[in-house]
């Protein structure tokens, strides 16, 4: 006796035919009747009757199907468990543009690791176009990073939008901008101005140069707190993205001010995961992409 017997007897007491049994599961009508034939020899019972109504469970198979209904459904379980304990001994590799992996940092990772305490996370912080290498190269299980259309497209790759971001000034408390609701871009060209190092706050920077020409830029950088440091001190605005700080404490108690732009320029950003099409996605990696939707979006 082994399970694909057992499977066999459960698809023909569903179908109550030989020929559809054995086209759903994908073998010969002659080796299914033999798989049972030979299950029917070694209990020694009759499970099946075959007439014109069709092939029909006889008063024997019907106990005999019962029992192997709830026996498929624990070896089920048996697998479930084996996967799990295999998924929890796992390493998952996840490389994140800065911006969203703050908000990750913040929602997804402390709910994931109680699911999944576990497996071994290692998270790192890397540009966009190198997220995708990584992907492609099968040297990262998930990436977060901005999507754009291009990225849509691409046929060895696929993704999800998460969640949204959009450019913002952050000033200090007391700036003269502080009370705006909104600001437009072109109010910015006579302020010092500190920005964030990343892919879409250059591609602003570069259609506010275009337009309106020369901003005062006193520095970029890749770090957040030297930024911070330069709008809290009174020193410069900067221009960052707001899931880089809407959560930051210096936002949350004042001292600086996020306030959105406003007019020609695309500042609303959308941000997701992505991952390899080509790559057969362990179920830790399935297993965090759901998490991920499940607390940012």
């Amino acid at each position: 006796m082994n399970i694909e017997q057992l499977e066999h007897i459960l698809e023909v007491s569903k179908t109550k035919s030989l020929a559809i049994a054995s086209e759903n599961l994908g073998i010969t009508q002659s080796g299914i009747s033999r798989s049972i034939s030979n299950l029917e020899n070694e209990l020694d019972i009759q499970l099946f009757s075959r007439s014109k109504s069709g092939t029909l469970l006889t008063i024997e198979g019907e106990e005999i199907v019962k029992v192997a209904y709830e026996a498929l459904a624990k070896i089920k379980l048996l697998k479930e468990k084996a996967q799990l304990h295999k998924t929890l001994n796992e390493r998952l590799k996840i490389a994140a543009s800065p911006s969203p992996l703050i908000k990750i940092l913040d929602k997804t990772i402390p709910i994931f690791k109680k699911a999944f305490p576990a497996v071994q996370l290692e998270i790192t912080e890397q540009p966009a176009n190198e997220i995708i290498d990584n992907i492609r190269n099968e040297k990262v299980d998930v990436g977060i990073t901005f999507i754009n259309e291009e990225m849509t497209k691409e046929v060895d790759l696929k993704s999800a939008v998460l969640f949204h971001g959009r450019i913002h000034a952050c000033v200090n408390k007391n700036s003269p901008l502080s009370v705006h609701q909104t600001i437009q871009p072109e109010q910015l060209l006579h302020e010092p101005l500190s920005l964030y190092n990343g892919v879409n706050v250059k591609r602003f920077i570069h259609q506010l140069f275009e337009m309106y020409g020369k901003a005062d830029v006193m520095f970029t950088s890749n770090n957040m707190e030297t930024i911070k440091k330069t709008v809290i001190g009174g020193l410069a605005t900067a221009i960052v993205l707001d899931i880089s700080l809407e959560d930051d404490i210096s936002v949350k108690n004042g001292d600086l001010v996020l306030i959105p732009l406003t007019g020609t320029f695309k500042t609303n950003i959308p941000f997701g995961w992505i991952q390899s099409k080509n790559k057969v996605n362990r179920h830790v990696a399935t297993e965090f992409v759901r998490f991920l939707e499940l607390t940012t979006s």
